[in-house]
């Protein structure tokens, strides 16, 4: 799964840096969120990083490796830190492509905790997830590149919608998981 998000993540990046330069190739100072592609970089190595070093994924190629634990960090605290900087990085896209409003990575955020249940997170964890991705999705909802003149559409309805969207569905994973 976070191969998959990397994926989405560097896929989109690319998009992007691909119709900037195609639109605003004659302007002296295009928009130019495509360059912040280079973050997905350092994100994927380390995220991708901690779940291969990790004591449960690498028990399923030690015998390849001599015998040799490879095991730097435990399952657990692999998958902590691959959500929080899942959410980190993420809020740091959003924020620098135009807000949770109009950025292409805020939906990133409604999945996470659905990963959470699904790869076996304790509940609580996932909880703090949910009210985590809320806080941070409610601020950079403030950091928008709107012009004066242009009216935001219904920006209140569309967080009401968001917010309520991702506890619902923290709600519904958390009844239907597996006890």
């Amino acid at each position: 799964m976070q191969f998959c998000i990397c994926a989405i993540a560097t896929a989109a990046a690319y998009w992007i840096r691909h119709r900037e330069v195609a639109e605003f190739r004659f302007y002296d100072n295009p928009p130019g969120i495509g360059r912040y592609a280079w973050i997905l970089l350092p994100y994927s190595l380390v995220t991708m990083g901690l779940l291969i070093f990790s004591d449960q994924f690498s028990a399923l190629w030690r015998p390849l490796t001599a015998e040799v634990d490879f095991g730097l960090v435990s399952w657990s605290k692999a998958l902590l830190w691959v959500f929080l900087l899942d959410i980190g990085c993420f809020t740091v896209l959003v924020h620098l492509t135009g807000g949770s409003y109009r950025s292409p990575y805020t939906p990133v955020f409604f999945i996470l905790p659905a990963m959470g249940f699904f790869l076996r997170e304790p509940p609580r964890r996932v909880g703090v997830y949910v009210l985590l991705i809320a806080a941070v999705f409610s601020v950079v909802l403030r950091f928008k590149e709107t012009p004066r003149n242009q009216r935001l559409l219904p920006e209140g309805a569309y967080w009401l919608v968001s917010v309520a969207c991702l506890f619902l569905s923290a709600l519904i994973g958390y009844i239907t998981r597996p006890q």
